[in-house]
């Protein structure tokens, strides 16, 4: 069975292909000569990534826990200050006094320095950028040739050299 298929595919293609292969039973190949040239070019349009950076100021916000060390010095700082005055009850009070009013004026300091809690910092930015870019590429070339005298135009693929191969078809004319 297997046999059978195998006869009957290759006789169907061999008659199929009969008229093709007639056609070139009377054509040769013979060398023509090249006269001239052309490239046919085609725009073709590319991208091109390419990574841009600069530098950028981004503020940032301090954590709500600052530290208490201006503070705490001004508050010694004050009440020694504070003990220097008065005397018994008095010069407690003055130095409660001083360590208060040192802490404030500390604390006020801090604030001068930075009074909305925000600072600057300088930190580099990065982003893809696409650029097009617009290119001639060759695609074909228009040749003109010569043969038996006369001139003929086809386009090639690839570019010719001096000469190129042609076929030639000798068909009888009808009696």
């Amino acid at each position: 069975m297997k046999t059978r298929k195998k006869i009957l595919t290759t006789t169907c293609l061999a008659v199929m292909l009969l008229p093709a292969l007639s056609a070139h039973a009377g054509s040769k190949q013979e060398w023509a000569r090249v006269i001239d040239a052309q490239p046919v070019f085609e725009s073709v349009r590319y991208p091109v990534e390419e990574k841009v950076c600069w530098d950028e100021q981004v503020w940032h916000r301090e954590p709500r826990a600052r530290s208490a060390t201006p503070i705490i010095v001004g508050s010694i700082i004050g009440g020694v200050i504070g003990n220097q005055f008065g005397g018994g009850n008095g010069k407690v009070a003055m130095t409660a006094a001083g360590a208060a009013l040192g802490g404030s004026i500390a604390a006020d300091s801090a604030r001068r320095r930075n009074p909305d809690g925000y600072y600057a910092v300088t930190e580099k930015r990065c982003e893809i950028e696409t650029d097009w870019r617009t290119e001639q590429r060759v695609v074909a070339w228009d040749v003109s040739y010569q043969y038996g005298g006369d001139i003929y135009h086809t386009r090639m693929r690839e570019e010719p050299g001096d000469r190129i191969r042609v076929r030639v078809d000798v068909d009888p004319l009808g009696y």
